[in-house]
């Protein structure tokens, strides 16, 4: 099986409540478990920033319907690449919200997430991109469950 990533951001058309959130993550944990996809969705102050990982096929079409999604608006890919292993390999769908979390290991992450809605070409939203994937990969390594366990809080 050939692997593939994708990186997005998109805005909320509309504010965002935790039962909001936990719906979209609800359907996307179900959906992802049947396509077997795995990654991180990062909501923070009505951006969103996602990873998602998978076979090419399944993943487009994810991001397909994200693409219409009517919750969403201004999303816009990032990097798509194929990769050698999942980086979120268990996490049918990880999740941060940064609007409730005060944890300091969050203030690099919540200040790449602002600079991302800032910048206005494709080369500076790849680089931050690559940074936050690095930031989140560092979170899956130091987890000890899944960050959908905290959704429900």
């Amino acid at each position: 099986m050939k692997l593939y990533q994708l990186i997005y951001v998109s805005k909320s058309r509309a504010p965002m409540t935790r039962a909001g959130l936990n719906k979209i993550l609800s359907v996307a944990h179900q959906n992802n478990t049947n396509q077997e996809i795995t990654g991180i969705l990062v909501y923070d102050r009505g951006h969103f920033f996602q990873v998602l990982e998978g076979e090419y096929n399944d993943v487009e079409s994810v991001f397909a319907r994200i693409q219409v999604d009517k919750r969403h608006c201004r999303v816009n890919r990032i990097i798509s690449h194929s990769i050698q292993r999942r980086y979120f390999e268990g996490w049918k769908m990880g999740f941060y919200n940064l609007d409730e979390t005060e944890e300091f290991d969050f203030y690099k992450l919540k200040k790449c997430m602002k600079s991302l809605q800032d910048v206005s070409t494709i080369s500076e939203m790849q680089n931050l991109a690559q940074y936050a994937l690095k930031i989140f990969i560092g979170l899956k390594e130091n987890s000890v469950s899944q960050p959908e366990d905290l959704v429900g809080g």
